[in-house]
């Protein structure tokens, strides 16, 4: 049995290796003005050039699509960086982007969404691939295993037979980012009469995210910066779906991690379906406001004390 399995792990490992080097020869199509994940950027050149009186927000793209950032600096005079960007990272990758730039006197706030707690979730390797491929300094947020490096290289050998033309988004477009990090393409255009992404929350184990969040807790602490969570916003359909995964998945998180302050409850970000754009992550217009006014009024205690 260990005999096959050392030659299983080598195989694998000898099988991605043709992979990638043939990966190597690829030429991905893209527009790096425009591709959605080369928004990371920017958001890394706001990370490094605000170095004062900041908050920053780390979660997927319900960040991206769920608040006005404007609205929070005018409200309560803060630097917002929205790291957001799209869950698929996985939560190792958001916390390793931000972790070597905590500073003294920063407020974070994470905003995940559920499955991003729950054991699992699995990263989206080739969505990580490609994104270290757009800003090479991300390749030091995520090391991918053995299984992953094949899936990647695998994902990256399956385009050289696949026909390759740029398309811009509208939405999902680099360029309809503000300063902030905030995605405003989606604004004023009709959403989706049936949301995507609707699922039932799966099998509650969340070790794996509660050592990621205390590992960053503890970082926070040593350089004198605040961490918080916030729970995110989510349809109301989709919450009595999973109303007692959700209620116990928020109990078992204020066990496990009893040291980070909860802001809200998951019941208080529950918004209508209308006020959701195309995803149960992501709000429109209308829901952006809303979201926005209560994340000011859960925060605004927090932000006085620091």
């Amino acid at each position: 049995m260990k005999k096959f399995i050392i030659k299983s792990v080598v195989f694998l490992a000898v099988l991605s290796l043709v992979f990638f080097s043939l990966s190597l020869t690829l030429k991905r199509k893209y527009n790096p003005k425009t591709d959605y994940l080369a928004a990371i950027i920017d958001k890394h050149h706001r990370l490094n050039k605000i170095d004062s009186n900041r908050l920053i927000l780390i979660g997927g793209s319900n960040l991206t699509f769920g608040l006005n950032s404007q609205t929070i600096v005018d409200k309560l005079n803060v630097n917002v960086i929205n790291m957001g960007l799209h869950a698929g990272l996985g939560l190792e990758f958001m916390l390793n982007e931000v972790k070597p730039f905590i500073r003294k006197g920063d407020i974070i706030v994470l905003c995940l969404e559920y499955t991003l707690y729950l054991d699992d979730f699995k990263p989206d390797v080739d969505l990580i691939s490609f994104t270290q491929h757009l800003y090479p300094p991300s390749k030091v947020y995520y090391h991918f295993n053995i299984e992953e490096k094949f899936l990647a290289n695998y994902a990256k050998f399956k385009k050289h037979f696949e026909e390759q033309t740029i398309k811009i988004d509208p939405v999902f477009n680099r360029e309809k980012f503000d300063k902030y990090g905030d995605n405003l393409g989606h604004l004023g255009l009709p959403g989706l009469k049936e949301l995507r992404d609707k699922e039932r929350i799966g099998k509650l184990e969340v070790d794996k995210s509660v050592k990621l969040i205390k590992q960053f807790e503890t970082e926070c602490k040593q350089k004198d910066a605040k961490l918080l969570i916030s729970y995110v916003s989510y349809p109301k359909s989709q919450y009595q779906r999973n109303k007692k995964a959700i209620d116990d998945l928020n109990q078992l998180l204020h066990q496990k991690i009893s040291s980070v302050t909860f802001i809200n409850k998951p019941e208080d970000y529950i918004f209508n379906d209308d006020l959701f754009y195309d995803t149960v992550y992501h709000l429109n217009g209308k829901g952006r406001e809303k979201r926005t006014e209560r994340f000011i009024r859960d925060l605004k205690s927090f932000v006085v004390k620091n």
